[in-house]
């Protein structure tokens, strides 16, 4: 019994150290995933008028999959910076719209707020007013994804 004891412990030691060594773990690769040095990231301004209750999108394309990231930059009515919610989002285009799987009603503001995969293909950002504003809103959406 001792016997087989030193032998699960070693065996399980020999596993770990493969592991360790092997750079994974049970939770899987412990290397960073996403944009590196070989995959840099594109910031494409997407810019225009939104009508009240209106919806604009922008296509773009990517050669190497990744992360992408939506920021509301900044959204004005009447050249004053609104308080009201609008919504962005993340997709793929359809024939004339966008087709947006991760959104998130946001204010403007200088971080992240949408992010999501985004393989190889052309995608899209679409920004919509869900009946929040009270007249049409200039904007401005920083669209960062992998090159």
């Amino acid at each position: 019994m001792v016997r087989d004891v030193s032998i699960r412990v070693c065996l399980s030691a020999t596993l770990l150290t493969v592991l360790a060594v092997s750079g994974c773990s049970e939770l899987g690769p412990t290397t960073p995933q996403g944009p590196g040095i070989n995959n840099p990231i594109v910031v494409k301004p997407f810019s225009g008028t939104l009508p009240l209750k209106g919806v604009q999108f922008y296509s773009f394309t990517v050669t190497t999959g990744g992360t992408t990231m939506l920021t509301l930059v900044d959204a004005k009515e009447n050249g004053v910076t609104t308080e009201a919610l609008i919504t962005i989002g993340l997709g793929s285009p359809r024939g004339t719209q966008c087709l947006a799987s991760n959104v998130l009603s946001v204010k403007s503001g200088g971080k992240p707020q949408v992010s999501g995969p985004t393989g190889k293909g052309v995608h899209c950002a679409v920004i919509f007013d869900p009946g929040n504003l009270t007249s049409e809103a200039t904007f401005l959406v920083n669209i960062a994804h992998p090159q």
